[in-house]
């Protein structure tokens, strides 16, 4: 029997049984304990063509089904199928616990969304992406459309380390790191003057790149 796109994505949400279907499928974990810690329980992964690309996870400390959903983009058709995903699980368990992290493709599954490795990564792609606040001949929208994609990227590293997740298992320095960068690109946001905008951000970087002075 050939199973449809929108069944195989249903069968991630259900996690209760293997399908394969036209080029995605869901496995079962051989081992129900593969994540390998006292959080998460490792129930199912959505697979597109032969690249896993959601996982189905199970939060102990909160009792709630989550979809561990990969940001790496592979091609028009895999971004379908992990809308199947995405749609299959929303319907049975809502919105609200779907994140977008690295450790739904991580190799071996033992990596969890609030390792600090990710956190730190987000941090170091805004301060990366900071300096084109201030470029020269750039258009307002522009700059401020960095800002918010920056801001974008901060939330969504607090929310994956420290939603849901056990306080013990949070690591404090990276969490206020990510806080402070957060706030300080509200206040970037919230200031109605660019040239004002890109004066502070040419300070920030000159305070955290002591070699760009």
């Amino acid at each position: 029997m050939s199973y449809s796109h929108a069944d195989v994505g249903h069968a991630l949400a259900r996690a209760t049984k293997s399908l394969t279907g036209s080029r995605m499928s869901v496995s079962r974990p051989t081992n129900p304990m593969e994540l390998a810690n006292t959080q998460f329980e490792l129930l199912a992964y959505g697979v597109s063509y032969r690249t896993t690309v959601c996982k189905h996870v199970l939060n102990r400390l909160t009792n709630t089904h989550e979809l561990w959903v990969t940001p790496q983009y592979f091609s028009q058709s895999t971004a379908r199928h992990v809308g199947y995903f995405r749609a299959g699980f929303m319907k049975a368990h809502g919105q609200d616990n779907i994140f977008t992290t690295p450790a739904a493709s991580s190799p071996g599954s033992y990596i969890s969304r609030d390792d600090k490795l990710f956190a730190n990564y987000h941090i170091e792609q805004v301060n990366a992406a900071l300096p084109d606040v201030d470029k020269p001949r750039l258009r307002e929208a522009t700059r401020r459309g960095t800002l918010a994609a920056c801001l974008n990227r901060a939330d969504l590293a607090i929310r994956n380390m420290s939603k849901g997740i056990a306080l013990d298992r949070i690591d404090a320095d990276t969490l206020y790191d990510l806080q402070g960068t957060m706030h300080f690109i509200e206040m970037l946001q919230a200031t109605d003057d660019i040239d004002e905008v890109r004066t502070a951000v040419k300070a920030h970087i000159a305070l955290n790149n002591p070699k760009n002075i």
